[in-house]
């Protein structure tokens, strides 16, 4: 028995060794870092964990050196497909899960945020998304994932998450992320940052989007909102309830708060 542990002991002293080289190696011929795998961060890698992760690591950097950029299309060995117009509804079906399943088959995968019809993603994958170009690169277990909504972007959606996701983060005391999700023009404006620093905390309790308008650069969200401010500093508190509005800017293929009005207060 005491000889087994010792044999063990060994071998693990040598895998050790052996991932030790690798992340040198990786280090020095690609850069890696790899602080957050030490035992100060808490990971502690088994070395059998660590040696597949590393040797997966080194697999990609070297097929990504040698590898070239080449059609999708190409890299799914040019499937054959039908032209959307010659395909009805039902067959449109058909034929999707068919191109779709053949791009899974090479570790390709589509995803959408939202609802797109069947014909719609057809004509994007056999029109746009066959053309264009990735690393001719297939390892097991590494995928290549394209969003629908990355080349064509649904904008009511986007600006009803980012006006959600600001409200919720603006009355978070916890976090300034807020401010991330501002117009340039705005972050360097002072309207949201006295409202919030004279509350202590804040309780919210309903928003909602009543409507949204846009074009190509602009947004008006307009909502129904109802939360409570503890005043800083005090025991009072103070209640928002009614209705608001939101104004965004599309800048740099990303949708910004530039200006919020909220409904006035009423003190409980």
């Amino acid at each position: 028995m005491k000889k087994n542990n010792e044999n063990k002991k060994e071998s693990i002293k040598k895998l050790q060794a052996e991932n030790d080289e690798i992340k040198k190696k990786l280090t020095e011929e690609h850069g890696a870092f790899f602080g957050g795998m030490d035992d100060a961060n808490g990971l502690n890698l088994p070395p059998e964990i660590e040696s597949q992760f590393l040797n997966h690591i080194m697999a990609f950097e070297n097929a990504y050196k040698n590898s070239k950029r080449i059609l999708l299309y190409d890299f799914l060995k040019r499937p054959s497909y039908r032209k959307i117009e010659e395909l009805s509804d039902a067959e449109i079906t058909v034929e999707l899960e068919r191109i779709m399943s053949l791009m899974n088959e090479s570790q390709v995968y589509l995803s959408t945020f939202c609802e797109v019809a069947d014909r719609e993603l057809y004509r994007f994958i056999t029109e746009e998304l066959f053309f264009e170009e990735k690393d001719d690169i297939q390892i097991p277990g590494m995928n290549s994932n394209f969003t629908y909504e990355e080349f064509h972007p649904n904008h009511e959606y986007d600006i009803r998450n980012h006006s959600t996701d600001f409200i919720n983060t603006y009355l978070d005391k916890e976090t300034d992320y807020y401010t991330n999700m501002l117009t340039s023009g705005a972050e360097k404006l002072d309207w949201h940052i006295h409202f919030r620093e004279a509350f202590s905390s804040f309780e919210r309790n309903v928003f909602s989007i009543a409507n949204i308008e846009f074009d190509a650069k602009s947004a008006t969200v307009q909502f129904d909102i109802d939360f409570i401010g503890i005043v800083e500093g005090s025991a009072e508190s103070l209640a928002f309830k009614g209705e608001g509005e939101m104004t965004l800017l599309y800048e740099y293929d990303y949708w910004t708060v530039d200006m919020v009005k909220l409904p006035k207060s009423v003190q409980l």
